[in-house]
């Protein structure tokens, strides 16, 4: 089994909302996906989609969004991103995707999952409050993030120790979430929301990701000239890396 990730995909199936007016990069886009996921993604894969899903304003429009990513192959893992307005709580969700027999999408939200050898943990993120357009409102949502993040990444930690020996055993980790080494499991956050814009300046969700030694940090909300402004690398043990689905191509990388 392998893990696969890629943010906003931005789908606008029953809704009008091409993208294809933010330039030539978007053309055919959904089709692009489709190929390059079939490609690649087989039915015992894992793919991280760290929000921006659907264009919908309500479920009902988002319905064939989701549908469309139900049909790909694979197991998804989906978390909110600042456009999918359509997403209400997690039951609501959860319920509905469950009365259109769609079984294929779990929810990231204050919540983590122990999946092969790799703890996954993540939430929306926010502005940043270096960012020039954050606000005084803005603190807030940033710092009800951080702390999302944290449940996150403790849950999925409680994931790890709620596995049976063996099943850490057949993943190839040891008993501990924690430490270094061949048997400690690897970490890896899902963001939307870029959590870095300085590399020289911290914040809670640098700081969370640091308290919980999280090996990788994928995040997506960054398009066109925006991704010039991407960090991407590794600081302090973290590698950070964006994965917005226009910034790949459409084609999903495997991590």
């Amino acid at each position: 089994m392998s893990i696969f990730a890629i943010a906003d995909l931005h789908l606008s199936l029953s809704v009008d909302k091409p993208m294809d007016v933010f330039g030539p990069g978007w053309q055919n886009y959904v089709e692009r996906l489709d190929k390059a996921w079939r490609s690649k993604i087989g039915p015992e894969d894992t793919v991280l989609i760290p929000g921006d899903i659907s264009w919908g304003l309500s479920m009902d429009e988002a319905l064939a969004d989701l549908q469309f990513v139900e049909d790909l192959p694979g197991s998804k893992i989906l978390s909110k991103g600042n456009h999918d307005l359509w997403w209400g709580t997690n039951k609501k969700v959860e319920d509905f995707l469950a009365l259109h027999g769609m079984t294929s999408m779990k929810l990231l939200k204050n919540n983590g999952f122990f999946i092969e050898n790799t703890l996954i943990a993540g939430t929306r993120g926010w502005l940043l409050p270096e960012n020039p357009e954050s606000k005084e409102a803005d603190e807030k949502i940033y710092l009800r993030e951080v702390g999302r993040l944290e449940r996150s990444l403790a849950d999925s930690v409680k994931a790890y120790e709620k596995a049976t020996a063996q099943e850490r055993a057949d993943a190839g980790c040891g008993t501990s979430a924690f430490g270094a080494g061949p048997e400690a499991p690897r970490k890896v956050v899902m963001l939307h929301y870029p959590p870095i814009c300085d590399p020289e300046r911290a914040n809670g969700f640098t700081e969370m990701l640091e308290k919980y030694g999280v090996d990788l940090c994928l995040y997506g909300h960054l398009h066109g000239r925006g991704h010039l402004k991407a960090f991407e690398g590794v600081r302090n043990g973290v590698e950070y890396r964006l994965i917005a689905a226009d910034y790949l191509q459409f084609d999903p990388v495997r991590i």
